[in-house]
């Protein structure tokens, strides 16, 4: 146990303390302002131009971009700098490979979450965050998932919910950067292909009912039976998936290490 907390805590310590982590901060409240823009003039509240930047065509896309930012790359440094055996003798394969996997998903989920409060918190000081007499709130309140918060004027849990489904998502693809550089110990590879595996798997399960449709879930456009069931669906089918990667992580990691 104290062997997993010490590597755990470094590799924690690598990733937030690292320029990607702060990179990734900005990149994110760049790409949402940048969806925001030609709205913020005219915008009565803070809610439409979240939405409009959350809608706004190749937007979920971009962000995959600045996810992998904070600490996918690490497995590269490691393996080229050779630092990689000496901490493998000491803790092991398997807790080098998990600490990996916590560290890359929680600094990308993170950056994810502050890149996007650092957005509304300027914005929410000059105007509304909701305005329940804008135009688009009906629309909003009715047609999108955490609706019910709005209408029972649970505003900052609405933002939660959308918050919280793009942290899986950031987290998500950048352990799969991170998986695909166990294969090719590449930084190029490791910041791209979660880019190219997201429309790789958009091509693959665009005829795959929308609730198997992973773009779909963590971008809110899927409601099965309220918001707190979609949300533990979305963890759920999120959970299962980065089970899978991170097993091929650990498995890779290990055979790499017993062949070198």
């Amino acid at each position: 146990m104290k062997r997993t907390v010490g590597i755990l805590s470094m590799d924690l310590k690598r990733a937030f303390g690292s320029s990607g982590f702060l990179l990734a901060i900005l990149g994110v409240w760049l790409i949402y302002y940048a969806g925001a823009g030609s709205e913020i003039e005219y915008a009565p509240d803070v809610l439409l131009l979240f939405k409009y930047s959350t809608q706004a065509s190749g937007f979920n896309k971009i962000i995959i971009l600045c996810c992998v930012l904070p600490y996918t790359i690490s497995y590269c440094i490691d393996w080229n700098s050779k630092y990689m055996r000496p901490v493998v003798i000491r803790v092991g394969s398997f807790r080098y490979a998990l600490s990996k996997i916590i560290a890359c998903g929680l600094s990308s989920a993170m950056a994810v979450v502050v890149g996007i409060i650092l957005f509304i918190v300027p914005f929410a000081i000059h105007i509304p965050l909701v305005s329940p007499v804008a135009g688009n709130f009906e629309a909003f309140a009715t047609g999108t998932l955490g609706g019910e918060l709005l209408l029972d004027g649970q505003y900052v849990s609405y933002f939660v919910v959308y918050i919280y489904l793009a942290a899986l998502a950031g987290a998500f693809w950048a352990i799969v950067g991170l998986c695909a550089s166990a294969f090719m110990p590449n930084k190029f590879v490791a910041l791209f292909l979660p880019f190219i595996g997201l429309y790789v798997l958009n091509f693959i399960t665009v005829e795959f009912p929308i609730w198997l449709q992973l773009n779909e879930v963590t971008n809110g456009d899927v409601i099965i039976g309220g918001t707190t069931f979609s949300l533990i669906y979305a963890t759920l089918l999120v959970g299962v998936l980065l089970a899978g990667v991170g097993l091929l992580f650990v498995k890779t990691t290990a055979r790499r290490l017993s062949n070198e």
